[in-house]
């Protein structure tokens, strides 16, 4: 994928950042390049990696085929069996790299000097991540629901990003500040992000999108008018200067005659 066939707020991102936000499947194989294994089986597995995090986002883990997998990695069906046992845990592999390797990586990209473009950035860049990531984000919910041990991997990945969210507010909100409140708040308002990108991504709701282009949002204002409410409710206000698009405007002015 290349730079002009993204969306535009995604190829704006690419364009403000030295390393540009990949989409999963290119990122590993960028990272392939970059750091090759020393042995051939470590060189194969990483293939098939790959060539199942393509077929997962194109295809869905359930219409995934484990031929799918080795015709898209070049390899023949009996060599995926030396790395993995069958469709879930190549599936589950791919997912566990993804939050781990991918999205946590994403999420501290970007920042900002005030508090509020700190806030911003970090809801640009999921947003960002889920743009590119659709079919990965909808597998993620798919397998997560019934595969134990890689929903742990999800939300393990979520709640070292949540404490780390929770620390900085405590650091910044006057001292004696309730930790557990900081880090429940983090959950809450975390959750309504990763919902509002469901309903315009993942999962789209057209009453929810047919709204967004009634006001004329972006990515990027959604992602602004979701930092508003967040730092309306952490910090009690929306900063001044903060430099906001018209809908986003409109929201936070709502937000302030209430």
């Amino acid at each position: 994928m290349t730079t002009a066939s993204l969306p535009r707020q995604v190829a704006e991102h690419a364009e403000e950042s030295a390393t540009p936000l990949l989409a999963f499947p290119d990122f590993l194989v960028r990272r392939l390049e970059q750091s090759p294994p020393k042995t051939k089986g470590q060189r194969t597995s990483a293939r098939l990696l790959i060539a199942a995090a393509r077929v997962l986002e194109d295809r869905g883990y359930h219409a995934l085929r484990v031929t799918d997998v080795t015709t898209e990695a070049q390899v023949s069906e009996g060599s995926f069996y030396i790395y993995f046992k069958d469709k879930t845990a190549v599936s589950v592999a791919v997912l566990t790299e993804f939050f781990e390797a991918y999205v946590g990586q994403a999420m501290i990209r970007g920042g900002g000097r005030s508090v509020f473009s700190r806030i911003q950035s970090a809801n640009r860049h999921w947003i960002a991540l889920c743009r590119l990531n659709p079919g990965l984000i909808r597998c993620a919910l798919q397998v997560g629901d019934y595969i134990p041990e890689f929903a742990e991997v999800a939300q393990r990945t979520g709640r070292v990003w949540y404490e780390s969210v929770a620390d900085s507010i405590q650091r910044r909100r006057p001292a004696g500040t309730d930790g557990d409140a900081a880090l429940l708040t983090t959950y809450m308002l975390a959750a309504m992000a990763d919902e509002l990108s469901r309903k315009l991504i993942v999962l789209p709701d057209a009453g929810f999108i047919a709204l967004l282009e009634r006001m004329g949002a972006t990515d990027d204002m959604l992602a602004d008018a979701i930092s508003i409410v967040w730092h309306r409710l952490i910090y009690g206000d929306v900063p001044p200067d903060a430099a906001l698009s018209e809908p986003a405007e409109r929201l936070a002015r709502f937000l302030s005659d209430g």
